[in-house]
Formats: structure tokens, C-alpha cells, sequence
């Protein structure tokens, strides 16, 4: 017989692979772009946003741009639509904050400080 079968861990090997490929990151991952350190600080360091706005404004090597939400989506292929939630309830956010072992009131809270 040419081939036994599957070898072990070939399942979680599988699993890695598909959660990978259904990764909303997994065209950055796969294209490997470059990525300009200094053009994303000079992005964040002249970036701003009004209340209400729908684009951050800014400035990267004196050039002016502005970028949305959609945006990212399109560059990125999130595969994902401006539908989606971008806002949870605060039932949600406490319910997540718990699961990570934050203790306190929302807001603000405070990290356990757990043992090694």
C-alpha cells in the first residue's frame, strides 16, 4: 500500500490550515505586503476624527488622505460587511471582560493579577 493513511496530528494540522484560509487576516497573511513602520506612525501621529465623522483624516509624508471604515475592508478582504456589529452592549463587553479574568465595574476595571 503506497499510503497508510493520515499520520498523527494530521487532523490538527487540518484545522490549522482551514482556520487559517477562513482567517478575515488571511490575505495579508497570504500576500506578505510591505509595510512602511513609519508611514503608519506618521498616519496615526496626524490623524484625527470628528464626532460623527465616517474617515480619519490625516497626513502621511505631507500628503493629505482620508480613509473609512470600507476602506479597510476593501484592502484588507476582511470578507466582511459594514453591517456587522461594530458596537456590543455593555452586557456583552462585561460577559467578554469576565471570560478574560478582568475584575471591577465597567468602566473602568482592573486586570487579576494572577500567579505563575
Amino acid at each position: 500500500m503506497l499510503f497508510d493513511g493520515p499520520t498523527k496530528g494530521f487532523e490538527s494540522y487540518k484545522s490549522l490550515i482551514v482556520g487559517l484560509n477562513t482567517c478575515r487576516l488571511a490575505h495579508a497573511l497570504r500576500e506578505n505586503p510591505i509595510i512602511r513602520e513609519d508611514w503608519i506612525k506618521d498616519f496615526w501621529n496626524n490623524a484625527s476624527a470628528k464626532k460623527g465623522d465616517t474617515v480619519i483624516k490625516s497626513k502621511v509624508q505631507n500628503k493629505e488622505l482620508s480613509v473609512s471604515e470600507q476602506d479597510f475592508r476593501d484592502v484588507l478582504l476582511f470578507g466582511d460587511a459594514a453591517s456587522d456589529p461594530v458596537e456590543y452592549t455593555k452586557e456583552k463587553v462585561v460577559e467578554v471582560l469576565n471570560i478574560m479574568s478582568y475584575e471591577g465595574s465597567y468602566t473602568p476595571t482592573t486586570k487579576k493579577l494572577l500567579h505563575p
